[in-house]
């Protein structure tokens, strides 16, 4: 069994965990909020901070909101000596920030390996994650059984910052998709079809996909719980915008997919949480003013 630390556990880094300390992984768990750190007494050992985590694992696996939070724990990491351990971080970053943390890890005798996720919560505690994995062959090789115990199935793309970047490229498709329905529904209710009846007539072959059907049901029901944070897809989406401005090449749909999301979280009151579906919402309210 391998020494196996997780900082971030979250919706989808308490399921990868569960499953990981399951598999009697010798296991160091760290979050910042007390309450997700102790759904691990007792069956995991909790560290008090993330270099905790670091000293007690050999392996260490990263669940975690963005780049900027990622990047400041491999600060403390480097600082305090990262020799001949192995990052493996599932959250989804930006890629070029993710290449060089791997090189500044690489230098001080560590490895990196970026995996993020395409798939939600459910699969996360069902360990039936599907992974997309950038890093060298040799150290995903070595990781292979800890894969296995927290996803169906993963793809290695590349080296390191090829998860991200297929991640980043399946949100861009995925989060947009999201955002076009959303912008939909209200305005073919406005101008006299049903929301359900417009869902009906688009459930075919050519619309019915996942994200189609996960999103639809939110939006005709009106019904925003929270799966997806909207500000995460918010900072998902400007990463993808991030890479165009690398190469100075508009990004048009993204301008659009972007201030929707604004607009969306302007109301977002403290303590809030609003579902990337909210964007429906929105669309509803501003619809709701050509009434008046």
């Amino acid at each position: 069994m391998k020494k196996v630390g997780f900082i971030g556990l979250g919706n989808m880094g308490g399921g990868m965990a569960k499953n990981l300390v399951e598999a009697k992984h010798e296991m160091t768990v760290y979050d910042s909020d007390p309450v997700a750190l102790k759904r691990f007494e007792g069956r995991a050992r909790l560290a008090a901070d993330v270099l905790g985590v670091l000293a007690a694992s050999d392996y260490v696996f990263f669940s975690l909101p963005s780049s900027p939070v990622v990047e400041g724990i491999v600060d403390q990491f480097i600082a305090k000596g990262v020799k001949d351990k192995t990052i493996i971080d599932t959250s989804t970053c930006y890629p070029l920030s993710t290449q060089r943390l791997a090189r500044r890890l690489k230098e001080a005798g560590a490895n990196m390996i970026d995996a993020p996720l395409l798939a939600g919560p459910a699969e996360a505690e069902s360990g039936d994650l599907l992974l997309v994995v950038g890093g060298e062959d040799a150290v995903v090789k070595d990781v292979d059984d800890l894969f296995r115990v927290i996803s169906k199935s993963y793809r290695v793309m590349g080296g390191n910052g090829a998860g991200h970047l297929t991640k980043l490229a399946v949100n861009f498709c995925s989060l947009t998709e999201a955002l076009m329905f959303a912008q939909l529904y209200p305005v073919m209710e406005r101008f006299g079809l049903k929301k359900r009846d417009v869902y009906d007539a688009l459930n075919n072959e050519i619309f019915d996909n996942w994200i189609f059907q996960f999103y639809s049901d939110k939006y005709v029901k009106e019904e925003y719980r929270l799966d997806f944070a909207m500000a995460l897809g918010l900072k998902d989406l400007s990463y993808m915008k991030r890479l165009y401005e690398e190469i100075n090449v508009p990004g048009f749909l993204l301008d659009g997919a972007l201030d929707l999301c604004r607009v969306s979280l302007l109301g977002e009151k403290p303590g809030e949480t609003r579902d990337f579906s909210y964007a429906a919402q929105t669309m509803a309210d501003l619809v709701d003013r050509t009434r008046k």
